[in-house]
């Protein structure tokens, strides 16, 4: 009995030690307490990421879309504190090589840092947390000819004989201005002819919207939104030789009001249809180049002629660094560099480098 007693008392004494190191200051008054759930803090950080960062409609709803999906059910019944970093990491596991594993990390991430100003974490346990490591293709550029083939293959699948209207009659002026501008395909499906200065020197497209397709927010069918992505400002291109070809092709489809790529009823063309009819066009070994594999191609041809640096501006990235890991095909071939290789091996020696 003694023995028990003793080890009954050293285990409360361990209890009440656990206790003290958990126990935490009274929060009173206070939105986010120890008692609040996961699925309750989802909704007093999404409010706040609107208000303080102020985070667009568009950008909260695929947020709320991400939680509703894989966090919701998941997690939402725990308390704040009832998330150590092992379980979310478990979680983050479970859900693989994902994009949307990386957006639920940074919610929760966003979640856990609103529960620390709170004072109810003393550390943002998902800073441990880790999703399945991705590994990243490399970007790709399609050569001339292979950018021929996709053109004639595009003219091909719109020229097609049958009964009805042609399919995705503007594919092939839209797989051109791609080409010609290195834009966004949602940035350039959303051009009014407002926007297009053909007779200018030089003629000029100026993207100033982006269209938001269907159900990308809540309620709101395919539309235009009178601003780019991440609010950039306007963006103005030079329009190459074949650019201004494909926008005249387009006049006598659209006339010249309103939006350039117009369906049949004058309304916007949704980029979902376009990518569906490139894919229909397109044999099986180009079937790697989507819309947006245009703007990689844009990007490596123009640095391979005119530097990195012009490659950024015609794509409008803030950083030079967005370009070059994302969207230039990476250089396998060395430059001729003999000259400065012998000069510098004969320097040593005395000996002058071969010229």
């Amino acid at each position: 009995m003694e023995r028990s007693s003793a080890r009954s008392v050293e285990d409360a004494r361990r209890l009440l030690q656990r206790h003290l190191v958990q126990r935490r200051s009274p929060l009173t008054s206070q939105v986010v307490t120890d008692r609040t759930t996961l699925a309750e803090l989802f909704d007093l950080w999404i409010e706040a990421k609107v208000a303080e960062d102020g985070v667009s409609r568009q950008t909260a709803d695929a947020y709320r879309a991400v939680w509703k999906v894989h966090g919701a059910a998941q997690l939402g019944a725990l308390r704040i504190t009832e998330l150590p970093a092992s379980r979310a990491n478990a979680r983050l596991q479970a859900m693989g090589s994902t994009t949307q594993a990386k957006r639920l990390r940074m919610i929760l991430s966003g979640m856990c840092g609103l529960a620390v100003r709170y004072d109810v974490l003393s550390v943002n346990p998902i800073r441990e947390a880790r999703t399945v490591k991705t590994v990243r293709k490399a970007a790709r550029a399609a050569t001339p000819a292979e950018f021929a083939r996709v053109r004639a293959a595009a003219r091909a699948y719109v020229e097609k004989q049958g009964p009805g209207p042609r399919p995705a009659r503007l594919l092939p002026a839209f797989v051109d201005l791609l080409a010609a501008t290195g834009a966004r395909p949602n940035e350039l499906l959303a051009l009014q002819w407002a926007d297009v200065d053909l007779l200018g020197e030089p003629p000029t497209v100026t993207i100033t919207g982006t269209l938001v397709d269907h159900g990308r927010i809540a309620g709101k069918p395919l539309h235009r939104q009178d601003s780019r992505k991440g609010d950039a400002p306007p963006h103005t291109v030079v329009l190459p030789r074949f650019g201004v070809d494909a926008l005249a092709s387009v006049v006598g489809e659209s006339g010249m009001d309103g939006p350039v790529f117009a369906n049949r009823e004058g309304g916007w063309m949704s980029l979902a249809n376009m990518r569906r009819a490139l894919r229909a066009a397109l044999p099986d070994d180009l079937s790697w180049v989507t819309p947006h594999a245009f703007r990689r191609t844009v990007a490596s041809v123009v640095r391979d002629a005119m530097g990195a640096e012009l490659a950024q501006q015609q794509l409008s990235h803030a950083k030079l660094a967005t370009t070059e890991a994302h969207y230039l095909q990476r250089r396998t071939h060395g430059p001729d560099v003999r000259g400065v290789l012998d000069q510098f091996a004969n320097q040593g020696s005395g000996r002058p480098g071969r010229r």
